[in-house]
C-alpha cells in the first residue's frame, strides 16, 4: 500500500532514545557536510575539511544554507552575546537571533535579531526598523532576491513589512508572499470590517474570510472567499460560486488559466478557465508542467481512479495517485496499486515496487529523470529509486534528521517530519537522486 512517511516510522526507525552529543547535516545538494559537536565545553562547527569554529553555543535548528549550497549561516552565542556567522565571519552582536533566510540566488542574507528589547530584520548587515516582535517563518525574499518582506507586531497590531516599510496596521496578517513572475506583493489581512486580500498594499473587497490566493501571470490574483457560510472564487471583477468548498487554486504556468477544485452537493470537480469538468467523489490537486502547457489531475469514484491529462482520460485503475510531469510536459508519471504491490507508471513503461512514499514522486530538472522514495516493508527499509540507475540508495533517517550516530526514535522522526514538511523530504530525495546519476555520494 502507498503510505505517507509518518506512517512508516514504526517500521523503519529504531527504539533508541539516547540524545546524541554530535549533530550533523548536509547542504541542499548533499555535496557539503557539517557537524556540530561538544568539544570540552565548547560547541564546535565543522564544514567539510575546514578547521572547526568553536563557541559557547550554537542554535542547531537555525543553521541555514543558500539554495545553491555555496553559503552557510548559523546563530552562535559567545560571551553572553549572539551573532550570525556567515561564511565563517561573525556579524554584529545582538541579544538574540531568530530565523535566517538566504535569497534564492544565495547572494543576500536576512535574519531576525533582538536588540535592546526590540526585534529587527537585518539584511546584508543593515538593520531594519524596530518592532515588538516578528512572526516566525514570515521572512521571505522575492524570486529575484531584490526585495524582502515579513510580518511584524507592534502595540497589539500586525503589519506586512516590505523592504523595511510597514504601510498600515491590521488586526492580523497572513500569507505574505511575492509573485513568482515579478516583484508584486500579496497578503491576507483582517481589518475591523472584514478580511481582505492586499496586492501591493491596495485592499480588495471585504469578506468573512479568505482561505488562500494565487498570483496570475499579469500580476493580479485570484482568491478563495468565504461569505455567509458559502465559498466563492474571486478573480478581478469575476466571481464563481457559491460552492460548499474550494481547494488547490492555481494558474496554469504556460497559459495563465485559472484552475481549482470545487465541491458541491454532488461531489468534486475541476474548474478550468471558468468551465467546470465532470463531477467525481474526490479530486486530487491538479498537476502542471512547470514550463509547458501540459496539466492533469487524478479523480476518484466508487469504480476506482482515473488520471486525466489535458482533458482526456489517460488511465483507469483501482487506485491512482501522485501524478507529476517533467518541466516541459513531455513526460508523466504516477503511482497505481494492486493488493500486494505498487507500480510506478510513466511514459516509458511500468516499474513494480513494494511501496512508494506519498508525495515523493517527481522529475528532476534538467536531468529529466523520475525519482521517488520507495521501500521494502519486509526488510523495514526505505531507499531512493531513480530512473536509469540500477542501484538503490538507502534512505538514512539519521542523516535526514541530523542525528550523528544511530537511528532516531520514532517520536523524534515523527516530530522532524511534521516540522520539516514534505517539501524538505522531496528536496532530500532529489539531491540523493542527482548523486546517484553522477555516481557520487557520501
Amino acid at each position: 500500500m502507498s503510505r505517507g512517511l509518518a506512517a512508516l516510522l514504526a517500521l523503519t526507525v529504531g527504539a533508541g532514545c539516547t540524545p546524541p552529543s554530535t549533530w550533523y547535516g548536509l547542504s541542499p545538494d548533499h555535496r557539503r557536510a557539517f557537524s556540530v559537536q561538544d568539544e570540552g565545553g565548547s560547541i564546535c562547527v565543522r564544514l567539510d575539511a575546514e578547521a572547526p569554529r568553536c563557541f559557547d553555543g550554537v542554535a542547531i535548528s537555525r543553521i541555514a544554507f543558500s539554495p545553491d549550497s555555496r553559503h552557510m549561516a548559523y546563530p552562535v552565542e559567545d560571551g553572553g552575546r549572539w551573532y550570525v556567522v556567515h561564511d565563517g565571519v561573525p556579524g554584529a552582536s545582538v541579544d538574540g537571533v531568530g530565523e535566517i533566510v538566504f535569497s534564492p540566488d544565495g547572494g543576500r542574507l536576512a535574519y531576525s535579531a533582538e536588540r535592546d528589547g526590540a526585534w529587527h530584520v537585518v539584511v546584508d548587515g543593515s538593520s531594519g526598523p524596530p518592532f515588538d516582535s516578528l512572526r516566525a517563518g514570515s521572512l521571505v525574499f522575492d524570486p529575484a532576491g531584490r526585495r524582502h518582506g515579513y510580518v511584524a507586531f507592534t502595540s497589539g497590531k500586525e503589519a506586512a513589512v516590505v523592504d523595511g516599510v510597514a504601510a498600515r496596521d491590521h488586526l492580523a496578517v497572513a500569507r505574505l508572499r511575492f509573485s513568482p513572475w515579478g516583484g508584486r506583493t500579496g497578503y491576507v489581512a483582517r481589518d475591523p470590517d472584514g478580511v481582505r486580500l492586499y496586492i501591493d498594499g491596495v485592499p480588495g473587497l471585504a469578506h468573512d474570510g479568505i482561505q488562500g490566493f494565487a498570483f496570475d501571470p499579469a500580476g493580479g490574483a485570484a482568491y478563495i472567499a468565504n461569505d455567509g457560510g458559502r465559498t466563492w472564487v474571486v478573480h478581478d471583477t469575476t466571481r464563481w460560486g457559491p460552492y460548499l468548498g474550494v481547494a488547490n487554486i492555481a494558474f496554469r504556468p504556460a497559459g495563465g488559466e485559472l484552475v481549482y477544485v470545487a465541491r458541491d452537493s454532488l461531489g468534486e470537480h475541476v474548474v478550468f478557465d471558468g468551465i467546470p469538468g465532470p463531477t467525481h467523489g474526490a479530486v486530487d490537486a491538479p498537476a502542471f508542467s512547470p514550463r509547458g502547457t501540459t496539466w492533469g489531475y487524478v479523480a476518484h469514484d466508487s469504480t476506482g481512479s482515473i488520471v486525466v491529462m489535458d482533458g482526456v482520460v489517460a488511465d483507469h485503475r483501482s487506485w491512482i495517485g501522485g501524478l507529476t510531469f517533467n518541466a516541459d510536459g513531455s513526460r508523466y508519471a504516477y503511482v497505481t496499486r494492486s493488493i500486494d504491490a505498487e507500480f510506478l507508471v510513466h511514459d516509458g513503461g511500468v516499474e513494480e515496487l513494494d511501496m512508494i512514499v506519498d508525495g515523493t514522486l517527481q522529475f528532476l530538472d534538467p536531468e529529466n529523470r523520475w525519482t521517488c522514495l520507495a521501500g521494502r516493508m519486509d526488510a523495514r527499509r526505505l531507499f531512493v529509486v531513480t530512473e536509469g540507475v540500477p542501484d538503490r540508495r538507502p534512505f538514512s533517517w539519521s542523516a535526514f534528521i541530523g542525528v550523528a550516530r544511530g537511528t532516531p526514535p520514532p517520536a523524534a522522526a515523527a516530530a522532524a517530519v511534521e516540522e520539516m514538511g514534505l517539501e524538505a523530504l522531496r528536496d532530500w530525495v532529489s539531491a540523493e537522486a542527482r548523486l546517484m546519476l553522477e555516481g557520487e555520494g557520501r
